[in-house]
């Protein structure tokens, strides 16, 4: 019997950090599926379909600006979406701001400020499978 390595989604909306956190994930022994905010915001990607698609363990998602009106964009899909019971890694150039919005969630594994370093996102990951 062989263990199926941890899913992890990459959520972002720039084609450089989706190949580069692609890159970074698949090094480490993971399996990276990747989608646009863009896309999920104008409904061009199915979220639903591609959870029960993809069936990631955990994602990993790029909170941008305006961060009060991204998050409540995110905690929308999260509540009406197969996302709900999945854990989260939030990447943001203003982690002070985004720690702030997700306050306590326990679904919320991480917050981690642009830049950040490459082995703190994976390890974030790495607890949000619990070491799969």
């Amino acid at each position: 019997m062989t263990n199926k390595a941890p899913v992890v989604a990459v959520f972002n909306s720039s084609d450089d950090m989706v190949e580069l956190l692609r890159v970074l994930f698949e090094r480490h022994g993971f399996v990276v599926v990747t989608g646009h905010i863009t896309s999920i915001r104008k409904g061009e990607l199915d979220l639903s379909s591609f959870v029960a698609q993809h069936q990631p363990d955990v994602v990993v998602y790029d909170l941008i600006p305006p961060y009060d009106r991204q998050w409540r964009f995110l905690t929308h899909l999260r509540e009406t979406s197969p996302l709900k019971p999945m854990p989260f890694v939030l990447t943001s150039s203003n982690a002070a701001a985004t720690k702030e919005l997700a306050g306590t969630d326990e679904r919320i594994i991480e917050v981690l400020g642009r830049p950040f370093e490459f082995d703190s996102l994976v390890e974030a990951v790495r607890r949000a499978t619990n070491g799969a």
